[in-house]
């Protein structure tokens, strides 16, 4: 803890930087939209599942468009990214809260799951990777705790905003908020020797390097090994916690409990995120990698038992254990296997396909539900994922195997 402080005083302007864009990702993430989606039901008269189904055409939308925009963090100043990526978010909130027609409120979907869920946390997390060599799992752990800070205080905001504001009005509180606070920041604090220390050097602007970097990793064995471990999080998380409340009455909790219980998974996830950040510094992202799923098939089977409340606190938080180390480890693995100089085209490629896993889950989760599957048999399929997902990133690591 000593250690971490010193780091934190020393590194406050580029890790408050980090911490204050997964923050501000929460605004594009299932967790905070899900909040609205009663209120999108019934404005624009959808069902469950066709409601999925436009969340998971936005979420492809961005998916396929996160490594044409992702990669220019390794080419443009982090200032000039993150300005445009701050203004994207709150043109997205913007959309939403003056949304007419079910196109326009795709395209605002569209736009928060683009420059919220994906270059808001692409952004944080590729500064810690590029900036911060040494301490990087550190760097990694800290700025990531703006996500559980999300969680944990987000909804608790917006659900009171709701009834004074209305649904729209929260949108566009939403997006002001982002105008008078996420931009005056970013003006602020990349200035001065921080500003120059996050300039690259970009020569003739040439941009051969993204497409080498890019069939680098797809000509890479490991990447097809690893890719089940690197999406099964996202894909089951988006899934269950955007249909959370339908969730809990097939398991006989409360609205009300597992609304609760998030708390459980935000302190999860501060826990895990900062107790992983030295040991990734120690012992390096590739070993810890394979191990990272297994609180989450922890969490999946006390759901599958969900004997009593309090396994709703604990499903949460074993959840939530899972997301604070693939945060750090995930961001760490990619600089630790391909090079810090191109980990923003490296991780922009690995979020979309992320990023492409959650626009199916939302529809998958929605048609399981319409269609009255037991969520017992989802939870022990999500369980069986995790198992081989972990044996093949271990494969992955063998040398006996590629020899």
């Amino acid at each position: 803890m000593r250690n971490y402080l010193q780091f934190v005083l020393r590194e406050h302007r580029l890790l408050s930087f980090g911490f204050t864009f997964t923050f501000f990702s929460s605004f594009g993430q299932t967790f905070l939209i899900s909040l609205f989606v009663p209120f999108f039901l019934t404005a624009f008269n959808l069902t469950n599942a066709s409601f999925g189904s436009l969340y998971s055409l936005a979420t492809l939308s961005s998916a396929l468009t996160l490594p044409f925009a992702g990669k220019w963090i390794d080419h443009l100043p982090l200032k000039k990214f993150s300005l445009m990526v701050a203004m994207g978010l709150m043109l997205a909130a913007f959309t939403v809260s003056i949304s007419w027609h079910v196109i326009v409120l795709f395209i605002g979907l569209l736009l928060l799951r683009l420059s919220g869920q994906g270059l808001s946390g692409h952004t944080a997390q590729t500064a810690m990777a590029k900036f911060f060599r040494l301490q990087r799992g550190k760097a990694l752990s800290i700025a990531n705790l703006g996500y559980p800070m999300g969680e944990a205080v987000l909804p608790l905001i917006i659900t009171a905003l709701i009834p004074i504001l209305s649904w729209r009005g929260a949108w566009g509180g939403i997006s002001v908020a982002i105008g008078i606070l996420l931009i005056p920041f970013i003006l602020n604090i990349l200035s001065g020797k921080t500003e120059e220390l996050t300039t690259p050097d970009t020569g003739s602007g040439d941009d051969e390097s993204s497409p080498a970097n890019y069939n680098l990793v797809l000509s890479d064995k490991r990447f097809y090994l690893l890719l089940p471990a690197v999406l099964l999080p996202s894909f089951w998380v988006t899934g269950l916690f955007l249909y959370q409340v339908a969730i809990a009455e097939q398991l006989g909790w409360s609205a009300t409990l597992i609304a609760s219980a998030f708390v459980a998974f935000a302190i999860a996830r501060i826990i895990s995120s900062l107790g992983v950040g030295p040991v990734i510094d120690k012992l390096s992202a590739r070993q810890l990698f394979p191990y990272y799923l297994l609180p989450m098939g922890a969490g999946f089977l006390t759901a599958y038992f969900h004997t009593g409340a309090w396994s709703a606190f604990g499903y949460m938080f074993l959840l939530g254990m899972t997301m604070g180390f693939g945060g750090s480890i995930k961001s760490a693995l990619w600089a630790e296997m391909y090079g810090e100089d191109s980990v923003g085209t490296i991780r922009s490629l690995f979020s979309s396909v992320m990023v492409l896993s959650t626009a199916l889950s939302p529809f998958l989760m929605g048609w399981l539900i319409d269609h009255a599957v037991a969520m017992t048999s989802i939870l022990l399929s999500a369980v069986t994922s995790v198992v081989l997902a972990s044996g093949l990133a271990l494969l992955a690591f063998q040398e006996k195997f590629w020899s």
